[in-house]
Order: structure tokens, then sequence, then C-alpha cells
């Protein structure tokens, strides 16, 4: 499908999508062996509903088969075979579409060797026998991912016994703290200490999981992009986020002020005025999903703007550095890549043209905001929003946008 996006100004209200990062673990808590937790607030997004079918398939005792599909979520595919492995000694672990391309191979690995997993096959599915967790003292390079960490936190804390986890060169901490913020409120106790190249996590066992419901958040990830269209194109409201949340990407609040952005909350709504947005400098190492609304950004900025941990980009749904840097080409910017850092300038001419989702939600959604200050844009494969915002373009649409999808 096809989307097609007009020169708009914004103005109206907005509720935010649920957090499918906060869903997706709350599923993967409720499917922990003997609790009984009911998650309330659930969206449509694709991750999120690949999480659901796991958790809702783990729970079932009369399941047909041990296949569990991971859609195209990667944080599934990373987070669930430890908390499959306390139900079941012998599965198959499936994924699809750009979930393919990712090397969750290397992430299996841990449980080879930490546990003495037998994995079958280089890629999707993954033959999994003698799947066995056991608690203990482990260590986890986190220089590549962290959603492996997820999922072995959650496991062990439903063994008996105490366990330990060290994570050196972490990255995306702030995911490991959310996972371990959510399983705490469900009941379980799990305490973190990190800094810069080492994170200790403490995992207590025979946690009572006592909290009967968890309750999801909205998803400050997405509403960073409604954040941007906002700052560039009119007065937007957005409902449903958290200002406590312990998201990593609430960071983009942060950086509304120190952008000098027009803002403010009111009646539980964050509100963003259309501003003239300061050239800016921010290293988003352990904040990745903010890169692209931050380059959205940085094209309607004053002066140049600098976005270090680039690197982070490259493994995602696409390679993501390099998507970006060739549809912001197109577009008429001038970006550069050096030393894990993009350098971008302002760009108040957006070029008319076709540009590439390069089927990845967060380029698609990047490429929208963007084509609110262009004559006509046109992004390929736009459905792919579904991973992550299903509703995106009609939320566009319901605040003035001009934009027309399809085939």
């Amino acid at each position: 499908m096809i989307a097609k996006i007009c020169k708009s100004e914004l103005s109206g209200t907005a509720k935010i999508c649920p957090s499918k990062s906060f869903e997706q673990r709350a599923w993967a808590i409720s499917a922990l062996p003997e609790i009984n937790i009911k998650v309330t607030g659930a969206g449509n997004s694709d991750d999120a509903k690949a999480s659901k079918i796991i958790a809702e398939k783990l729970k079932d005792i009369n399941r047909p088969d041990n296949v569990f599909d991971c859609g195209e979520s990667a944080l599934c595919a990373r987070m669930y075979p430890p908390i499959i492995a306390l139900h079941t000694d012998n599965f198959i672990l499936d994924g699809h579409g750009t979930l393919q391309k990712r090397n969750i191979r290397r992430d299996l690995e841990f449980y080879e060797h930490n546990f003495g997993w037998k994995i079958y096959n280089q890629e999707f599915p993954f033959i999994i026998s003698n799947a066995k967790i056991n608690s203990g003292k482990f260590q986890i390079d986190g220089s590549h991912t962290s959603q492996i960490v997820s999922g072995l936190m959650l496991a062990l804390s439903a063994l008996n016994d105490d366990s330990q986890i060290s994570v050196l060169n972490p990255t995306s901490t702030g995911y490991i703290i959310l996972t371990a913020g959510i399983a705490n409120e469900a009941g379980a106790k799990i305490s973190a200490m990190r800094n810069e190249f080492f994170m200790d996590i403490k995992i207590y066992g025979n946690a009572p999981f006592q909290k009967k419901t968890l309750a999801i958040e909205g998803d400050w990830s997405n509403a960073a992009f409604l954040i941007a269209a906002g700052l560039a194109n009119g007065n937007v409201e957005i409902a449903g986020l958290n200002p406590d949340s312990m998201q990593p990407d609430r960071m983009i609040h942060t950086l509304l002020f120190i952008f000098g952005a027009n803002y403010e909350w009111k009646k539980g709504k964050l509100i963003v005025h259309k501003s003239n947005i300061h050239g800016f400098e921010f290293d988003a190492q352990n904040y990745p999903d903010l890169i692209p609304p931050l380059c959205a950004m940085a094209l309607n900025a004053d002066s140049e703007c600098k976005i270090k941990g680039a690197n982070r980009l490259i493994g995602k749904e696409s390679n993501r550095l390099e998507a970006i840097v060739t549809e912001l080409g197109k577009l008429g910017a001038n970006i550069t890549y050096a030393d894990n850092c993009l350098t971008i300038q302002p760009c108040k001419n957006i070029r008319s043209t076709t540009v590439d989702s390069h089927n990845d939600h967060r380029i698609a959604m990047m490429l929208a905001v963007l084509g609110l200050s262009s004559e006509s844009l046109t992004i390929n494969d736009c459905e792919c929003v579904n991973k992550s915002y299903p509703d995106f373009f009609e939320t566009l649409k319901l605040l003035g946008a001009r934009v027309e999808i399809g085939e």
C-alpha cells in the first residue's frame, strides 16, 4: 500500500496507542507458571498481538503443539524462550518477515552455553530441545541487545532460588529497568544497579506475583512522532501518556525543554505547539527508537543537529541507518554519517517525491511526519506501521493531515 501526504496544518487531540514495549512484557509476565494476571488496555499492534498469542498458548494446558510464532517481533524471539522453557523442554520457535533477517541464532547461543539447550537450524524455525532453566549466576554481553536479559530476568523470577545476572557493556538499559519495574509491579522482586560499563541484576526467587491486573500505558516511542509533527505543523494534544513512565523513550519529554519547544501539560494531556526548534546534539545510544523522530525534528530545526549512537540503527527491522540517510537524501536533506554520528542540516523545503519505508514502521512514520511539510510525498509499503501503530495514519487525519491511503 502507499500513503500520499500533502502539506498540512495540524490541530486537535489524539489518544496515543498503547505501548507495545510495555504490553509485550506484561503478556510475558502473565505467561509465567502458576500465576493469574489480567492484562488490560491492550492494543492492536502486530508485535503486541504476537506476544499475546504466545502467552495465551502457554497458559493453555491443551495446546495442540509446541510451535510458538513470534511474527516479526525480535522482542518476542529473544524474551520468550526462557519463559517457554518453564513450561516445556521441547519447542519450536518460529518467525516471519523482517524478523528472519535478524540474527536471533546468535542470541539463543546463551542458552546453549549456560543451560545445555540443543538448538537446531541457523535460522527460523528453530527446533529446541533439552530446554531447562535453573537459578544461578550468569554473565551476558549486553552490547548487542537488552532483550535477552529481559526474558531471562522474568524466567528466573519464577524459580524458587535467587539468581544474579551481570551484564557487560549494557545498551538500552532503560528497557531492562522497564522490565524489572513491570515485573515488580506484578509482585516480583528484582533490583538493578548500573554504570556505563556494567549492570548488576539481582532476582529474588519465589516471587509472590500477587497483583491481579497490569494496565498498559500509552506509548512514548510513537508519541515522539506526533510530537515532531506538532512542533513543525501545528498544535497537537496527546492524551494517554504517563509523565512518570519508566519507558526509556519518555526522554523525548526532557528533550522538548532542551530544544526550546513550546509545550505544556494540561488536564492530563501533553500539548505541543508549533515551535522554532534549536539545533541540538544528543547521544541516542540508549534511545535508538527516538532517532527517526529526532531526524524529522532536525530537518525542521534552525541550525545543524548531531545525533550520536546511530550504529544502534543497523540491526533493526531494516538497516535503519542506511534507510534514514537514503530516504532523507531523496527529500533534499543534507545528512551525513561518520564516527557513529548523524549530522543533519535544516531543510525547509521538503521535496515532493516518492520514498520507501523499507518495510520499517519507524521509517514510515518519520517520512509521514516530514510529508506534512511537503507539497506531496508518497510513501511505499506504508502498511508496515501495523507493527507498532496501526492507527497512525488515521490519527494524522484526525489531527487535520491530508493523507490518502491506496494500493
